[in-house]
């Protein structure tokens, strides 16, 4: 499997994890599993994209930049699948869920660029 979709395919994974982690945990963060498949995609192919774009265009130079840099695309990947995804499959209520929600899947996020950050091994001839 080429390194890109590897990658993409281990994100998708702990974004699965940790949504589902998050919605057992926050009795307001509702989400069904037909729309549960969707949403791990949909926000799997956001935050990508967004994580992208800001890569190519923020100067990483300080940490706690990164840190909440991660933090707010988190977010805005949560609100735009809440906005995508019909309210009776991914809903999210109140500021307290929506901050424990970007929490959780934020630090899932970290823990998978960690693991995602290593160099790739050299290939043998």
């Amino acid at each position: 499997m080429p390194d890109l979709l590897k990658s993409i395919a281990i994100s998708a994974a702990a974004n699965a994890v940790s949504l589902g982690f998050a919605a057992w945990i926050f009795d307001r963060f509702d989400i069904r599993f037909g729309w549960f498949l969707v949403a791990v995609v949909l926000f799997t192919a956001l935050t990508v994209l967004l994580r992208g774009i800001v890569v190519n265009t923020v100067n990483r130079f300080a940490r706690g930049y990164t840190i909440l840099g991660g933090l707010v695309l988190t977010f805005l990947g949560l609100l735009l699948t809440e906005v995508v995804v019909p309210e009776s499959g991914f809903f999210i209520d109140g500021w307290g869920t929506w901050l424990g929600v970007t929490l959780i899947v934020w630090a899932a996020g970290v823990a998978y660029g960690e693991v995602d950050s290593s160099a790739p091994a050299p290939k043998s001839q």
